[in-house]
């Protein structure tokens, strides 16, 4: 994008995010910059006169001294330290009607440097829903800089557009700068000579930071005082100059002078009000149900019941079109493709349109997912949830906000690593995403079906009552919530090292969420899965299928085609000749996947996988279930030469599989056979798409890599165990 840049800044819950959507609209792209995994999102808005301006929506923060990653980013911006990006024409900081005297503080940070800036003022239509008014104009007078009032109704945007036109066309940027604190009894050359340091290394065309160095000299202490000096990417020896003696007591007086400040600025902005405000009485009077003890808690479980219905229930007959319309376009493909181009049919049926229905089939979970979380983040009951859940959270060395991603996990790990957006601290965010795939999905659900009801389902029933299947299958769950909670706490101890975050988080008023920002963002959310991660999904399941496919063996093709006119021949129309000619189809499938690359894989790893009780027709199912963890049972049914349309029910797989032998006529498939197979999946990776979704939200292959073989590692190990105990003791 071309044209003048600005920057929006502002707290947490200020309104920010409204206000980049409603300038920018569907035009928002999404991404990280390059060795920064924190998300950023860009726009273009249209100002009219055919003037456009890139816009770019900053991490929330509260000043300019980081503790965080994100609120790095957003420091990183000011100071035009962002890859690829200028230095900015302007900066929108975003400052909350409600919560006036808090947002300003960051403007009497901004004010002290040499930018260009506005001060978009929203939540306005609230403050006069509680039968108070906002003087913008007496704001503006105070601030020496333009306030625009930006509700979300009445014209808002239209005016800060107007306003942002004018300012554009102005020949020289305004870029007074207020005087910093006055600091008396303090050392002001070391300040200065911190900010002299500062200032050379953030020298650059158009910066314009010469001039100001007891602001930047402040600036620094206040980041060395916070730890976020070195999370800017600065070099080390800033902060060696920036570690005053006095830095303590300078940052101190800094920030009682700049909150004086404020309350001169904020005085007599806002009208009195006789009694409690609406809006707070009204958020008061709910909290006392909701963060009740009691009534909040089952409050809580009553909502996460309701997302985990909507994920498993209400985006189910989606799910379902999706694949039906996906089946029914590979078949007509099939047909469209003359018979003489079978690799081309098998190519554009199996392999493109197979991983187009791979990536989309996913876009119904995190449609809802997000829908949900966005409504309950808007009005304001997410912050809710995780003060309630901190403590639990907290056990494991997690923040309250990790519970939302790892609940949805029960439903699908792609939408569940997504919702981590919603957790601050950047480590903290990774290690959510490094143990979310090990909750059981329902990816996994027909894996442990069909394991369960072919070698446990004829076991006698323990203490007479327990039937094994219902017993293994709680198991199954269990284990996946514990090693999630485990590998948590080994990773915020190991990998991940860091404090347990401390319950800091602001419950903003409960506000009703508009349609128009909801659903942009969740639109948003989609658009980024499909452009990014499901590139990484359509490529890999093009390679499965090129291993499925390759080589061909025109023997088996010839053979199969005789024994189908052979069949046509002899047999009359009907039920027993279609019988006939599937059992046909269902060998050739057998033997061209024992023929592939895949079933030589499957052959060659079976000496590794011997240890886990498993034949190579398990390797070459492990090997497709890396396309998505149910793939497993098609192609188990296409081994058998049952053919691909087997599921979990089908009751001739079972008896294929039970009745399966090794080599010395003991059966392949026994109790400990099963339970090995069903830990082995509990751990395993096995899904491409949560790699891809993975590789999109750490911002690189480092963690998606790390958990792949963190994870194989942990199943082979586990399943290894199992299996090697359970022949100790004797169960075979």
């Amino acid at each position: 994008m071309s044209g003048p840049v600005a920057l929006l800044l502002g707290n947490p819950n200020s309104g920010k995010t409204s206000l980049f959507n409603g300038l920018t609209g569907l035009s928002a792209k999404v991404g990280n910059y390059p060795g920064i995994t924190v998300e950023h999102r860009e726009g273009t808005c249209a100002l009219g006169h055919d003037l456009r301006l890139r816009l770019l929506d900053l991490p929330g923060t509260y000043s300019l001294a980081p503790r965080s990653d994100d609120e790095a980013v957003a420091v990183r911006g000011v100071l035009g330290l962002l890859p690829d990006t200028p230095a900015p024409d302007l900066v929108l900081c975003v400052v909350d009607a409600t919560a006036l005297e808090r947002n300003l503080f960051l403007v009497s940070q901004l004010r002290e440097l040499p930018l260009p800036l506005v001060v978009c003022v929203t939540m306005t239509d609230i403050v006069e829903a509680d039968g108070r008014s906002i003087d913008v104009a007496l704001l503006e007078k105070r601030l020496g800089v333009p306030v625009v009032a930006t509700p979300a109704v009445r014209g808002g945007l239209h005016a800060l557009r107007e306003r942002l036109r004018a300012l554009l066309a102005e020949t020289k940027p305004r870029r007074h700068a207020l005087n910093p604190p006055a600091l008396p009894g303090l050392d002001g050359s070391a300040i200065d000579d911190a900010g002299r340091a500062l200032t050379a290394a953030l020298a650059g065309p158009g910066r314009g930071w010469a001039g100001h160095e007891r602001a930047l000299g402040l600036l620094a202490a206040s980041m060395c005082e916070s730890g976020g000096l070195d999370k800017l990417g600065l070099p080390p020896e800033l902060a060696a100059r920036a570690q005053l003696a006095d830095a303590a007591r300078a940052v101190r007086a800094s920030t009682e002078a700049r909150y004086a400040r404020v309350d001169q600025w904020a005085a007599g902005v806002l009208s009195a009000v006789v009694g409690e405000p609406r809006s707070v009485r009204l958020t008061r009077r709910i909290d006392a149900v909701a963060l009740h003890p009691v009534l909040g808690s089952l409050i809580l479980v009553g909502v996460f019941l309701l997302l985990f219905q909507a994920l498993f229930t209400w985006s189910t007959p989606l799910v379902d079109g999706i694949d039906a319309t996906m089946g029914w376009l590979g078949a007509r493909v099939g047909a469209w493709v003359p018979a003489s181009l079978p690799l081309v049919r098998s190519l554009l049926a199996n392999g493109v349109i197979a991983g187009v229905g791979n990536v989309i089939v996913f876009v119904p979970q995190i449609a809802v997912l997000f829908l949900f979380l966005t409504i309950l983040e808007d009005t304001g009951y997410l912050a809710r949830a995780a003060f309630i859940l901190d403590r639990l959270m907290a056990s494991v060395g997690l923040h309250g906000r990790a519970f939302v991603p790892l609940l949805s996990g029960f439903a699908c790990a792609v939408p569940a690593i997504l919702a981590t957006r919603t957790i601050e601290s950047t480590k903290d965010r990774i290690v959510t995403i490094l143990v979310t795939p090990l909750i059981s999905c329902s990816a996994r659900l027909p894996v442990y079906a069909l394991m369960i009801a072919t070698v446990f389902s004829t076991q006698p029933p323990l203490f007479g009552v327990l039937a094994p299947g219902a017993v293994v299958m709680v198991a199954m769950y269990g284990l996946s919530v514990t090693s999630a909670l485990v590998g948590a706490a080994v990773l915020k101890r190991t990998v991940l090292k860091s404090p347990t975050p401390p319950l800091v988080l602001e419950l903003p008023p409960y506000r009703m969420p508009k349609p128009g920002p909801v659903l942009r963002a969740v639109a948003s959310r989609v658009r980024v899965f499909l452009t990014e991660a499901g590139t990484v999904i359509l490529a890999i399941t093009v390679v499965l299928w090129a291993l499925f496919t390759f080589p061909r063996d025109d023997d088996i093709a010839q053979t199969a085609e005789a024994a189908r006119r052979a069949a046509e021949l002899t047999t009359a129309p009907g039920d027993e000749r279609d019988d006939a000619i599937a059992a046909i189809d269902g060998r050739a499938a057998r033997l061209q996947v024992e023929a592939s690359i895949a079933g030589r894989l499957g052959r060659a790893i079976e000496p590794a996988l011997e240890p886990l009780g498993f034949d190579w027709k398990l390797g070459v199912g492990i090997i497709a279930s890396f396309a998505a963890r149910e793939v497993l049972v098609s192609t188990l049914g296409l081994v058998y030469g049952l053919g691909d349309a087997t599921d979990e029910d089908s009751t001739s797989l079972r008896e294929a599989m039970r009745a399966d032998r090794r080599a010395d006529g003991a059966p392949v498939y026994t109790p400990l056979t099963g339970l090995s197979l069903l830990v082995f999946f509990v751990f395993a990776m096995q899904c491409m798409s949560t790699i891809a979704a993975v590789k999109r939200e750490t911002g690189g292959w480092r963690w998606p890599l790390f958990q792949l073989v963190a994870m194989s590692v942990l199943a082979y190990g586990a399943s290894l165990l199992v299996f090697q105990l359970g022949r100790l003791l004797g169960f075979t």
